[in-house]
């Protein structure tokens, strides 16, 4: 009898989610990207790139035309009656890459929305191009380039029958926040297929582009009051500028820019910037916020509803 109940629980965790490691074909040749390869002088423009790899010192200089992105694919399976095409979400890692935290929060991501028949691609941007990490002054140029590579991840997912076309999402972590908001914005309006909102987890909005972009897409910015690595203000101040789209801003009380992963409190070495001075962040889970984003992000796929407001939580 205890061997057929652990069978039958074995069963139940294996049908919970399918789980698939796939590759990408990387598209750049867009109208908003430019054939310049990287330099000191155009660094943050040379992220709008139509090379895969585009010489920048992240990639050692490596300048090529093609490549692909890898990715995890998990599908809900064994929650009803649920078989694609289905609404997605894409997720996209920080600076540091998939590090071993970051995919344990990315399983969690997929764990926790899998139930609602969302399905789930992980996207590396940065194994396939020999990247490690892309911390500090190149936050802006490789959030552009990241754009691309969530654009053609959500091609792919299209293309192979996987996602309803007009019910993919995207979210991403500090640089991946970044390059979701960067998605969400007109600059990347020549792509066919278009994202249906993006969720943007603790970004950089420091930068003038990113304060002063015209936004298309529906976004709720989910942002730290303690978080001393990309500070909270500068989105406050980016939703000074009235939009057609809604924006919407949650702001977690006592959170800082580690809220949404459950490893112990931490301060790491963020970067080193052009003086030589070293920047630390403070990094801790807070589970009350990572329960209330995730349950955010559920109920606006499942009501399509989007505000204009900033709220503390």
């Amino acid at each position: 009898m205890k061997r057929l109940l652990l069978s039958m629980m074995l069963m139940m965790i294996s049908m919970s989610a399918l789980a698939d490691e796939i590759k990408i074909p990387w598209k750049g040749d867009y109208s908003h990207n430019s054939d310049k390869v990287w330099s000191r002088e155009n660094k943050d423009d040379s992220g709008f790139s139509k090379n895969f790899q585009n010489g920048a010192p992240e990639e050692n200089g490596k300048i090529e035309k093609d490549g692909t992105l890898w990715a995890d694919l998990e599908l809900p399976v064994g929650f009803g009656d649920i078989k694609p095409p289905m609404p997605f979400m894409i997720v996209m890692h920080g600076c540091m890459g998939m590090s071993g935290l970051t995919t344990t929060w990315a399983k969690h991501v997929a764990q926790t929305l899998n139930p609602s028949g969302i399905g789930v691609l992980v996207l590396d941007s940065f194994s396939s191009r020999g990247v490690k990490q892309t911390c500090g002054l190149a936050d802006l140029p490789w959030a552009r380039r990241r754009a691309d590579d969530a654009y053609s991840a959500l091609d792919y997912i299209i293309e192979k029958g996987l996602a309803k076309p007009d019910e993919v999402y995207l979210m991403g972590q500090s640089n991946g926040g970044l390059a979701t908001l960067i998605a969400m914005s007109k600059e990347e309006g020549d792509h066919a297929n278009k994202f249906a909102a993006g969720f943007p987890i603790v970004p950089s909005c420091i930068n003038p582009p990113t304060r002063a972009d015209n936004y298309v897409r529906p976004l709720i910015i989910f942002g730290g009051e303690e978080d001393d690595a990309n500070p909270v203000k500068y989105c406050i101040e980016m939703l000074r500028k009235k939009r057609a789209d809604p924006i919407q801003l949650v702001i977690y009380k006592g959170a800082n820019h580690g809220f949404m992963e459950e490893y112990k409190a931490r301060t790491a070495k963020g970067w080193t910037d052009s003086h030589g001075k070293d920047h630390f962040w403070h990094l801790s889970y807070n589970p009350v916020a990572e329960s209330d984003m995730m349950r955010s992000i559920i109920s606006a796929i499942k009501t399509k509803k989007f505000s204009n407001d900033v709220e503390s939580r």
